[in-house]
């Protein structure tokens, strides 16, 4: 029972470490983002290839989760839901106009 409140009490304190380094991005309906490019990730020729794709445009906020629900610049929905560690806001709008995919 002392080995199970020992193992209780660690986790508690490695959830707070962890928390305290996490930022929570916050995103509202209607902004621009970008998404992460997983599928490059692990591959050994990744150094050249974009991360990020997109750009997306916030249709709808999960507050309860940290979860996105996107669609595309032109209108059409993006199938599923992304969490917010996976995207970044846009900050020049100029990068529409370059035709980033």
């Amino acid at each position: 029972m002392k080995a199970y409140q020992s193992i209780e009490v660690a986790h508690a304190q490695q959830k707070k470490a962890f928390d305290k380094k996490v930022k929570k991005k916050k995103f509202k309906e209607c902004d621009f983002v970008m998404m992460f490019d997983a599928r490059h990730h692990r591959r050994a020729y990744k150094k050249l290839l974009p991360k990020w794709f997109g750009p997306f445009i916030i249709k709808k906020v999960f507050a309860y989760n940290g979860s996105y629900e996107l669609e595309n610049v032109d209108g059409s929905p993006y199938p599923g839901y992304v969490n917010h560690d996976k995207l970044k806001k846009v900050l020049n709008m100029s990068i529409m106009s370059l035709g980033v995919t």
